[in-house]
């Protein structure tokens, strides 16, 4: 398994529970994928997904399984849209969720008594006498066994390229367009007055999405900390700007925010991260993709709606494949 995203974690511990052996590789330094909280001199911030929703049963019973855990809960924060200089409420079609005390929560729920290897880069895959065989980014093996099947639960950028020319499931992966965002974490010394928690902004050239994290489920004030906000640039504008230096691109999204909500801002900290695979433009329909003839699957967001219920969806789709 290369990949310990929602996807990849959820296929294990399905193959796991039903007697297969299984071992993660990823190369984060902590599971969770896009379920990122990253951890400040300023505190902590989700700095992937802020959030999600529910829209099947069979995600409802997998979140209810996450909050009676203690590593999930609702977000009941006011959800509103900006638009053309008005405020516009956002009823909820369904309760967002957020992890307790951050999204990484629910990644490390989600990797429990797995074998898993982080800070693990796969540069090369063979297959030979029928299994699979992995080696690290300095082309060391990573196994003295091959492995019987292969599940790469990645970006289809980085799974296609690692399949190339191994399985026809590269050039369906491969297929798949990818929009850029870049993220930025701020933290405001004196509070911003604002009474929501998180909005759509959809008359800023780019801002696109803001969300409040101080305001989250058991999230630890920080002294000298008023507020923390993660804000998310439009991939129009992001797609614009992949090269820029961190700080540039934390300026120019703390300065939109500020001319956005209308008031000057006093910042204690802000701090950008771009990413280069933030949303899949027309996804695959199929939940997951699989080689029988070689045993080799994919799993993803980008197998579905680009959603976390996408993901999780997607890995209990190959798990049962496999």
């Amino acid at each position: 398994m290369v990949g310990a995203g929602v996807a990849g974690l959820t296929c294990a511990q399905v193959l796991a529970a039903r007697g297969c052996e299984v071992v993660v590789y990823d190369q984060a330094r902590a599971p969770g994928g896009r379920l990122a909280t990253r951890l400040t001199e300023f505190g902590t911030f989700d700095q992937g997904a802020t959030c999600f929703t529910v829209h099947s049963h069979r995600f409802e019973a997998q979140v209810q399984g996450w909050v009676a855990a203690g590593v999930a809960a609702p977000w009941p924060g006011r959800l509103i849209a900006l638009d053309r200089g008005a405020v516009i409420e956002r009823p909820l079609a369904g309760e967002r969720y957020v992890g307790t005390g951050g999204m990484s929560a629910i990644g490390r729920h989600l990797a429990r008594g797995l074998d898993l290897h982080l800070e693990t880069r796969i540069g090369r895959l063979d297959r030979r006498d029928r299994l699979w065989w992995l080696a690290d980014s300095f082309d060391r093996p990573l196994s003295v066994r091959g492995f019987e099947a292969l599940v790469l639960a990645l970006p289809a950028p980085d799974g296609a390229a690692l399949l190339r020319d191994l399985t026809p499931l590269a050039a369906v992966a491969a297929s798949v367009q990818w929009e850029p965002i870049w993220s930025a974490m701020l933290a405001l010394s004196r509070a911003s007055g604002l009474g929501y928690e998180a909005a759509f902004v959809n008359d800023d050239p780019i801002l696109g999405w803001i969300a409040r994290d101080d305001r989250k489920p058991e999230r630890a004030p920080v002294a000298g900390v008023a507020e923390r906000w993660v804000l998310q640039a439009r991939p129009r504008w992001s797609r614009k700007y992949p090269e820029l230096a961190p700080e540039t691109a934390a300026h120019w999204l703390g300065r939109a925010f500020s001319a956005r909500i209308g008031r000057p801002v006093t910042v204690r900290g802000l701090i950008a991260q771009f990413w280069r695979h933030a949303l899949p433009m027309r996804p695959l329909a199929e939940p997951c993709l699989w080689d029988e003839s070689l045993r080799v699957g994919l799993a993803g967001d980008w197998c579905g709606d680009a959603r976390v219920e996408a993901a999780l969806l997607s890995g209990l789709a190959l798990a049962e494949r496999i």
